[in-house]
């Protein structure tokens, strides 16, 4: 590989740089808290074909997109600093910038054997693993390069079809929580002694719960999540389980999904915990009293078992979000849509040595801190604590 002090880069012709007081109004107005930054500069935005999210960049980013203007070389003493470095390279896989390769200049998948070295592909460890390569592979292969279809598609995938028998069995909240049993029993003794439930209104199309008399959680944290992904036809069983498990924990929380397509979507029953040594001890005890039940599998998540029965993710804080109005997003939507951006510019790729849709997607991925083999965020991300 050529050394990147020795390459021509320049800013790419299919991306604007524009700042707020370019935009309409209606365009403006979302970005407009971003003035507040002192150091923020305006907003790159692209243009047919390249299909990237508009972003927002920092004053030292305008300018050196500015300077590229026309093809040059970088200051090697600033390809030397780590951080510099990444940056430049992130902005080549992102098709911001352009790097001269033979007789012509290129970016993202075309570029990435020219910046990086060439990405090793990730172990596939287990179920939860082998699902999201296969997600990743299904999506490669479909004839769209929009971002948007190509998320829903990696955030879907592995949902059991909503058949009308499904349809039939589960219409509704009601349909839901008598097959779970929640009204009689010894699960509704539990639920109504230890647990509150929130009202429709309030659960966003879940069935959900919280502890009574549960500590308060600490403000803008990390939250923890154990997938618990049974098939359908087990979820009544799983669920009782969980309940009796979950009671032990305390300042834990669940949901599950309040219809058919809830039931049938692989993250059907999530629970939450406040700490990361909570989640694991729950994991154990449910990988025993689970045993032998039939799993469907989540996507994106860090498998805990070899079946997908059990996995678990963690959503960003709130602090992550670089606009309030954004709103809080879950960690399988995010990594997703990160996902769903790189497969979409690689879609495009024109060189044959360009590296195929869905490895230069987990290698975008890699790069923006997610590890890539169990679907966590790395140290450099943010902190799991």
């Amino acid at each position: 590989m050529i050394p990147l002090h020795e390459l021509r880069f320049r800013s790419s012709p299919f991306v604007d740089l524009k700042q707020l007081a370019d935009l309409a109004p209606e365009q403006r107005e979302p970005f407009r808290e971003l003035e507040s930054d002192s150091d923020f500069y305006g907003l790159l935005v692209p243009r047919a074909p390249l299909t990237m999210n508009i972003k927002s960049v920092a004053r030292q980013t305008a300018e050196l997109f500015r300077n590229l203007s026309t093809p040059s070389r970088l200051d090697g003493a600033l390809l030397g600093d780590d951080e510099y470095r990444n940056d430049v390279v992130d902005l080549v896989l992102d098709g911001i910038l352009e790097v001269e390769s033979g007789d012509e200049f290129l970016s993202g998948a075309d570029a990435l054997p020219v910046v990086c070295v060439w990405p090793s592909e990730p172990d596939v460890r287990n179920a939860a693993a082998r699902l999201s390569r296969d997600a990743l592979l299904h999506a490669q292969d479909l004839e769209t390069a929009d971002p948007q279809l190509l998320t829903t598609a990696l955030y879907l995938y592995n949902r059991i079809p909503l058949s009308p028998f499904w349809k039939t069995r589960f219409p509704n909240r009601d349909a839901v929580s008598a097959h779970l049993g929640v009204d009689r029993g010894p699960l509704r003794v539990l639920l109504e002694r230890d647990w509150v439930a929130n009202p429709p209104e309030r659960s966003n199309g879940w069935l959900s719960w919280f502890q009574k008399n549960a500590p308060p959680r600490p403000p803008g944290g990390v939250t923890h999540k154990l997938y618990v992904s049974p098939r359908p036809e087990r979820i009544r069983d799983a669920f009782e389980i969980v309940v009796r498990v979950l009671t032990g924990f305390p300042g834990a929380q669940f949901k599950i999904g309040q219809d058919a397509a809830g039931l049938l979507r692989p993250d059907k029953l999530v629970t939450y915990f406040v700490t990361r040594e909570q989640l694991d001890a729950a994991a154990a005890v449910l990988q025993r009293e689970l045993a032998g039940c039939e799993a469907q599998g989540v996507p994106f998540t860090a498998g805990i078992d070899d079946t997908g029965l059990l996995s678990r993710g963690i959503d960003p804080p709130d602090s992550d979000r670089a606009l309030s109005w954004l709103g809080r997003e879950s960690w399988r939507l995010w990594v997703v849509q990160r996902l769903a951006a790189a497969l979409s510019l690689a879609k495009s790729a024109r060189s044959a040595g360009a590296v195929e849709p869905w490895r230069f997607a987990i290698e975008r991925a890699r790069r923006q801190g997610v590890d890539v083999e169990t679907w966590t965020p790395s140290a450099s991300l943010w902190s799991e604590s």
